[in-house]
């Protein structure tokens, strides 16, 4: 399953009917504006209000860190950090997640960033949401 967007306005969310198969791809192209502090990419498992979410990859230039975490039943689990911070304010960049046997892979440009097991199972996944500030360029998933 392909689906493309360009010119995407945060806050954004799309659903994903078929989920993400093993080895599907997310990637995600944009720029962090000057003064942002942090934003989210969160792939969800359901349409519903605080759904549970099976990878929360939150950027956050306030603490020079990335968060990787998940949430069941409402609950926040054990967070986990990228090592060292590959985002600069004003500069563009793109991001793969890669769905693998098992975990997300992300990779940040060309470089691999993190790994992190599944705690959720990925046939759970059925939303993709980023929020926060930043500008987003376009969002692919195939």
């Amino acid at each position: 399953m392909a689906q493309t967007s360009s010119s995407v306005h945060v806050p954004y969310v799309i659903p994903l009917p078929n989920g993400i198969d093993l080895g599907g791809v997310v990637k995600i192209r944009g720029t962090v504006p000057q003064f942002s502090d942090r934003f989210i990419v969160d792939l969800m498992c359901s349409m519903g209000q605080d759904p549970d979410i099976a990878l929360h990859f939150n950027p956050r230039f306030d603490q020079n860190k990335v968060v990787f975490n998940i949430r069941k039943n409402g609950s926040w689990g054990t967070e986990e950090f990228g090592q060292g911070f590959p985002f600069r304010h004003g500069q563009a960049f793109e991001i793969m997640i890669i769905a693998d046997q098992q975990g997300f892979k992300v990779v940040i440009g060309d470089q691999k960033y993190h790994h992190f097991r599944y705690r959720i199972p990925l046939s759970e996944v059925s939303r993709l949401g980023v929020s926060g500030n930043v500008m987003l360029e376009s969002v692919n998933i195939f």
